[in-house]
């Protein structure tokens, strides 16, 4: 394989990455977290399903199909601590995984866009490909594992306040959407980092200023050189 070109495991890693950033940003915005269920007996009255999200609390009756009571400011007023760990740890692995994504484009699009053999002296700019995706792959297993624990937290937690009050709560299907998606970032990032050791040792000059460059590429000191030479003819010139 050869890494100058944007192999399949960069393109695979990149679509579960997309994929995984939108369905926990569904998950992080959705009410549907845990659900409580309001059981009475009266014939006149309708039972009550109560979903607890991050940020908004839904009140449901029992036959209608939308929400009568829709509690918007219910993120100032939680009570719960899994809840409020959410809260938090939810909106830093959307922004771990955004910059992921971005240097991923990145790192992508210039290995797209430089010829076969690129020379320093003929670029544009000085961006490292491999580098992009390391540091990418780092930081979307971050990501992946700043969402996951809370969300796996918030299983054990529900079943915690089920032996307190008589199996009154139950878990829906966002903590299973932001657990899936937590173990596709993690996925992710062992793709770029499969592919970082794959490709270590061949020599490509995308892998400044990675050791075990090639003698076709230029040292640092002519790279220096060329980009001060550069800036002279423009300033002068």
């Amino acid at each position: 394989m050869s890494c100058r070109d944007i192999h399949a495991t960069n393109v695979f890693a990149f679509i579960i990455t997309l994929i995984s950033v939108a369905g926990l940003t569904v998950a992080t915005l959705i009410p549907q977290w845990r659900i409580t269920q309001l059981v009475t007996f009266n014939r006149n009255a309708r039972n009550v399903t109560v979903y607890d999200g991050l940020w908004a609390k839904c009140v449901q009756q029992e036959g209608s199909s939308g929400c009568y009571v829709y509690d918007t400011e219910w993120y100032i007023r939680v009570d719960q601590l899994d809840l409020r760990v959410l809260q938090f740890a939810l909106p830093f692995s959307l922004l771990f995984s955004t910059l992921a994504l971005l240097l991923t484009m990145c790192g992508m699009c210039k290995t797209a866009c430089c010829s076969s053999k690129p020379e320093v002296t003929t670029g544009n700019c000085l961006v490292n490909s491999a580098g992009c995706h390391l540091v990418a792959g780092l930081l979307l297993f971050l990501a992946g594992g700043i969402a996951m624990a809370p969300s796996v937290w918030f299983l054990f937690y529900t079943k915690q306040l089920n032996r307190k009050y008589d199996n009154l709560f139950s878990n829906d299907f966002a903590v299973y959407v932001a657990i899936g998606c937590s173990g596709g970032l993690i996925l992710a990032s062992l793709l770029f980092c499969m592919w970082y050791c794959m490709c270590k040792k061949l020599p490509s000059p995308f892998w400044l200023p990675l050791p075990g460059m090639s003698n076709t590429c230029l040292s640092h000191t002519q790279v220096l050189n060329h980009y001060t030479t550069c800036c002279l003819v423009k300033c002068c010139g």
